[in-house]
This record gives structure tokens, C-alpha cells and sequence, in this order.
């Protein structure tokens, strides 16, 4: 009987797998045992590893995934069981971009739609889920105090970027199309946009923004809390990214001048004065840089009002018509490749109703937090609106944006920003070593 022979490429390909089960099975194992310190490590990667860093799945090996959110998956399995979930209407509408997009690859353009779908679940939805379960494990504010820290160090590590010209995660070089996508630095006016290891400066600066207010919700120092948002801005500075030092300042003041978690009077002064000076600063600088990017940053501005052509191409739902892919597979709507808008990118995969669902709960949330009722994470994601309007979901910030939206709608189900896990109608939770609560008794006499 003649044995059974497996080919070099199969073999090697067999063992990669068995040991990328291993691996996720040991990662399980690990980041099971302590919520706080699964979600704090996601973080960690979603700041300090490059987009580029990742792995192929499919029978071709076509289907690429970051790591960010491969690890992003094995969180979101260790938080499951969590608290009683409450379905909202934001939870419908990311299910509603899932079927739309499922359906669209059997009704549209199905290389595009397909397209579309993988990248809505591989970066988006994981972000989102990761977002909407981890409050129920973990008290709000912790998380928020965690985004502050890490976003501090990643603030710092920027800054040095500036100084010395020099950015460390470039030198993490992979052997794949995404590190010849993002592995290359930017420079505007002869001068260097830091972007650590988001990949691009934009993507580091609406991160950045978007640490803001949740780092001035968390439960740090107030001086703390001062010294890692006055780092924040100046980072974003240097990203010399317009739509990201914008999402900042909007950040900082509906923080200064909405936010009740954590935010006293005192605190609110010391920031209004403090990036008063900040901006006094700092403002020379972007204008010397600015100026002498001359027709590049024009250059750019104008492009985004060329895409505002592409409205009149979406279809009710799914893929415009005038989707297609070029022979190195790149795609294009009509003319344009690179769609800097994520809402009209939206429209032009999901159709004008879904982009329609979208722009009114934006609009939700911007009325909440007129009316005061908006948590730091709902602040932190209508400081973005500007960028969503001039800007692609790139890198990791599509990820970490979807975890902050997701953080917002589980953030509205709970004023104060309370621990989930103790709110009425929610049952406890016991992780291993853990002891059952002791009952409340009350005071009042019967």
C-alpha cells in the first residue's frame, strides 16, 4: 500500500494552521482570566502595532486580517457570557450595514460587495461588539481611564517622533501589500506628520481626539488627567492633520462644556487655560506648515469637494452602479479610487437609506449632547462628524472608532457612566476566585 505523501506547501501550511489554533486557544486561556487585562492589552495593540502586522486566512490565503482584530475577536469570546444585553436601535443599524452588504454580493457587483462585506466585519463590526460587551464586564470609567493612559504613552511616543525625525514602527516591515500601503512616511511642507504606528497621520489624530474625552470621564488625578490631554494636543499638532487637530479642539471644548462625569469646575478652568496657551503656541507652527504645503493641502481639500459628484450615483440600497475593479485590484467609483469621505463611501457601498440611518443617529447623538445627557464616548464620536465627512475609516482608527461608537451606545443605557455589572437588572458576574457579593443591608429601621 503506497503512504500517503503531503506536499512541502501543504505541510507547511497545515502546521501554520495548528499552530494558529494553539495560539488562539493559549490567548483564550490567558486573556480569560482577567476582563481588565484583556481589554487593556487589546488596546496596547490597537496603539503600538502597526495595521501591517497580521495574518492571510482563506483557502487562497487572500483574506487579510490585523492583528488588532484577530486579538479583538478573542476578547469579544472572553466577555461572552456578559450582563443581560439590551437591543437598541444602534445595534440595528450595524446589523442593518451586515445584511445590506450580504445582500448586495448576490444582487450588485459581487467582487465589490464583497469586498465591502469583509471589511465591514473584520473592522468594524469586531470593534463595535468589542465596544458594546466590554462595560458590561468592566466598569465604564476604568475603560475609559485605560484609553487615557494608553493614549498618553502613544501622545509621548508621538512627540519624540517629531524631534528626532524618526518613526520606530516603520521598521516593523512585512512582506504584504498593506506595509507598501502604509509603511511609507508623510511629510507636508518639508515637514515630517507624525503618525506612530496608525499608518497615517490622520489616523493618529482622530485617535487621538478621540482619547480626549474619555480620558477627562476616567477616574484619574485632575492634574493627571490635564497633563495627558495638554499631551494629546500637541501630538495631534503634529500630525499636521487638519480634520484631526479640528476633532480635538471639538473634543476638548463639548468636554469642557457638556461633560458632567469627573469634570468639576476647577478642572474645566485649568483646561480652558491651559489650551488657551497651548494654542498660542502651537498655532504658529501649523500655520508655518500649512503655508508651505501651499497647493498640497489645497490640493487635497479640493479632491474632497470633487467627491461630492458621487452623491447622485448611490442607489436606494447596496453598491453604486459605477463600482468596479481594475485589473491590479484596486477599486473605483467612476473616476475616483481613493473615496476620502466616509459617509459618501458609505452611500456609494450601502445605498443612500443606510448613509440616511446613519446621518440621523449622528444627529441623536448630537441632541443628547446638547440637552446634557451625552456620555464621554458620545462626545467623542460627534467630534468626529467632520472627519467622517472627509475622511475613509483607515487603518486601525476604523477599528478603534467602531469600539468608541460601541462604548457610546452601551454609555447612553447607563447614566453616570455606572458598572453594568452592578446596575439594577443585571446579574453579577463570578470569575474565577472571585467571592459572592455581601447583601446590602439597610439602614432604614423596620
Amino acid at each position: 500500500m503506497t503512504p500517503l505523501a503531503i506536499s512541502g506547501p501543504l505541510a507547511d501550511r497545515s502546521l501554520s494552521v495548528l499552530l494558529g489554533v494553539a495560539g488562539i486557544a493559549i490567548a483564550f486561556v490567558i486573556l480569560r482570566r482577567s476582563a481588565k487585562w484583556a481589554v487593556g492589552i487589546w488596546l496596547a495593540v490597537i496603539c503600538l502595532v502597526p495595521v501591517w502586522i497580521g495574518f492571510n486566512l482563506g483557502v487562497s490565503g487572500n483574506l487579510y486580517v490585523p492583528i488588532a482584530s484577530g486579538i479583538a475577536l478573542i476578547v469579544i469570546a472572553t466577555l461572552i457570557p456578559g450582563g443581560r444585553f439590551r437591543f437598541t436601535l444602534a445595534d440595528g443599524l450595524v446589523l442593518l450595514l451586515v445584511v445590506v452588504s450580504a445582500v448586495a454580493t448576490a444582487v450588485t457587483n459581487s467582487s465589490v460587495a464583497l469586498s465591502f462585506l469583509l471589511s465591514l466585519t473584520i473592522y468594524f463590526v469586531v470593534g463595535y461588539v468589542l465596544g458594546r460587551l466590554a462595560p458590561h464586564r468592566i466598569d465604564l470609567r476604568w475603560i475609559y481611564g485605560a484609553v487615557g493612559v494608553i493614549f498618553a504613552v502613544v501622545a509621548v511616543l508621538a512627540i519624540i517622533e517629531f524631534i528626532s525625525g524618526t518613526n520606530l514602527f516603520v521598521s516593523l516591515r512585512a512582506d504584504n501589500p498593506q506595509y507598501g500601503l502604509w509603511g511609507v512616511l508623510q511629510y507636508r511642507g518639508g515637514v515630517l506628520r507624525v503618525e506612530g504606528a496608525f499608518g497615517h497621520s490622520i489616523a493618529l489624530g482622530c485617535c487621538l481626539a478621540m482619547a480626549i474625552p474619555l480620558t477627562l470621564a476616567s477616574r484619574l488625578p485632575s492634574w493627571v488627567r490635564m497633563l495627558m490631554v495638554l499631551a494629546m494636543l500637541v501630538a495631534t499638532t503634529f500630525t499636521f492633520s487638519r480634520v484631526g487637530i479640528l476633532a480635538a479642539a471639538l473634543g476638548l471644548v463639548m468636554s469642557i462644556l457638556f461633560l458632567r462625569d469627573g469634570m468639576t469646575r476647577r478642572l474645566r478652568i485649568a483646561l480652558t487655560a491651559g489650551s488657551a496657551a497651548a494654542t498660542l503656541v502651537l498655532f504658529p507652527i501649523i500655520g508655518t506648515v500649512l503655508t508651505a504645503a501651499g497647493p498640497e493641502a489645497t490640493g487635497s481639500a479640493a479632491y474632497r469637494g470633487d467627491l461630492l459628484a458621487l452623491i447622485g450615483q448611490m442607489k436606494p440600497i447596496g453598491v453604486a452602479d459605477s463600482a468596479r475593479r481594475s485589473a491590479d485590484g484596486q477599486i473605483y467609483f467612476g473616476n475616483f479610487r481613493s473615496i476620502d469621505s466616509q459617509l459618501i463611501l458609505t452611500g456609494l457601498s450601502g445605498g443612500v437609506i443606510v448613509l440616511v440611518a446613519i446621518v440621523v443617529a449622528l444627529l441623536a447623538a448630537i441632541i443628547l449632547i446638547l440637552v446634557g445627557k451625552g456620555s464621554a464616548a458620545t462626545i467623542a464620536v460627534v467630534a468626529q462628524i467632520p472627519a467622517f465627512a472627509t475622511v475613509a475609516l483607515i487603518t486601525q482608527y476604523s477599528i478603534f472608532v467602531w469600539f468608541i461608537i460601541g462604548l457610546a451606545v452601551t454609555s447612553q443605557l447607563t447614566p453616570g457612566a455606572k458598572d453594568l455589572a452592578e446596575a439594577p437588572g443585571h446579574r453579577v458576574l463570578l470569575t474565577p476566585g472571585s467571592r459572592m457579593p455581601e447583601p446590602r443591608v439597610s439602614e432604614r429601621k423596620t
